[in-house]
Order: structure tokens, then C-alpha cells, then sequence
């Protein structure tokens, strides 16, 4: 039997794009994980959200994420995939709790469409620049949509069912065969991915990979 390869390669493997070993070493991490999050979920959300989601977001956003992460030895990688986990869990919880208070959400009806396009807009580029309401929303919907469609499609429908259509969380979560935690969850990963195709126009202007 070939013996694994130590840690610290398998870090060096994983940061240079080998997914095997990122997956190798995330699964080492699970156990200690699974030991550290076991009871940070409170426990009126535990229906909405369980361990499985949180980690199973963890894991997804840590491969995503891995060419950023700076090796700075010891357990440097299982302390990344801990802040991983606590800030999708942070974000998780500010939403339920926010969807529970009412949320913010607006019936959809096809008039409120392109408000719901500037809403968006503006709460992802923290601007709208623009002198006449009107073509602001015109624009937002027009970059937005352009952007959407470099997204992978299970971004593009969280963010059209919740942010656009302005359906409850809990009937999206139904819709997408998820919990309303990790529903949340995904949201946030395709807002950033949102934000930095608005944040560089030639991103979600030039041809889909």
C-alpha cells in the first residue's frame, strides 16, 4: 500500500489546482470539523440548517477558494477551512434570522421586476451612478443579466427565485432540493461571484467559458 503523502505536500498539490489532493486533505479535516461545528448551530435553526449543509458549503467554498489560501505551516489549512465555516455559518444565520423578521421580501409581480434588477444591483456594487432612476434601472438589469449568465446555474437560480423573483426561502430551498440554511448559503457564493463580474465589466462582457 502506497502511503499518503505528507500534509504539507498535499497543501502544495491542492494550492497549485490539484483537486485530488485538496479533496484528500479535506477529508482528513472532516473529523475535526464535524467535532468543532457539532454545536454551533443554535439549536432553532437546526431544521433549517444542519451540520451536513454547513460543512458541505465549507468544502465547496475551500475549493473555490484554494488558490488563495497561504500555507503559513502548523495548522494553518484546518484554521482557513474553521474561518470558511464560521463566516458561511454567520451569514447563514443573519439570513434566517432576517427571512424569520419577514426578510425584506417583496411579492413578485412582473412590475417589480426591474426594481428587484436596481435593488440587487446596488446592494452588490454599493453604487449606482446614474442621474435618472429610470435608466439606472434599465442598466442594472441589463448588467446584471449579462453577469448572471457566466454564473453556474444552481447561482443563477437562487439568486433569480430569491433576489428577483423575491420567493421565501423556504420555497426555494424546496424548489432547489435544499435546506433554507444552505440555500442561504449558495446565495452568498453567487453574490460574490456577482460582485467581481460587476466589479471588472470585461469579466461578464466577454464570451462564456
Amino acid at each position: 500500500m502506497v502511503p499518503a503523502p505528507p500534509r504539507n505536500e498535499l497543501i502544495g498539490r491542492a494550492v497549485a489546482g490539484d483537486q485530488e489532493a485538496l479533496a484528500r486533505l479535506i477529508a482528513q479535516y472532516d473529523g475535526s470539523l464535524r467535532s468543532r461545528f457539532r454545536n454551533r448551530i443554535p439549536a432553532q435553526w437546526l431544521a433549517l440548517l444542519s451540520l451536513d449543509d454547513l460543512l458541505q458549503e465549507t468544502y465547496t467554498d475551500a475549493f473555490l477558494d484554494i488558490a488563495d489560501f497561504v500555507d503559513r505551516g502548523g495548522d494553518s489549512f484546518e484554521h482557513w477551512l474553521v474561518a470558511i465555516g464560521k463566516n458561511s455559518l454567520l451569514n447563514a444565520i443573519a439570513c434566517l434570522e432576517a427571512e424569520k423578521r419577514g426578510g425584506g421580501r417583496i411579492p413578485y409581480s412582473p412590475g417589480q421586476r426591474d426594481s428587484s434588477f436596481a435593488a440587487l444591483h446596488e446592494l452588490l456594487s454599493s453604487s449606482m451612478t446614474t442621474p435618472s432612476g429610470r435608466v439606472a434601472k434599465e442598466e442594472a438589469k441589463a448588467s446584471l443579466e449579462l453577469a448572471m449568465d457566466r454564473l453556474p446555474r444552481d447561482y443563477q437560480t437562487v439568486v433569480r427565485l430569491y433576489d428577483i423573483e423575491g420567493h421565501p426561502a423556504v420555497d426555494v430551498a424546496t424548489t432547489m432540493r435544499r435546506s433554507p440554511g444552505a440555500v442561504f448559503m449558495l446565495r452568498a457564493r453567487a453574490h460574490r461571484a456577482l460582485s467581481r463580474l460587476l466589479g471588472d465589466p470585461l469579466n461578464y462582457l466577454s464570451e462564456s467559458a
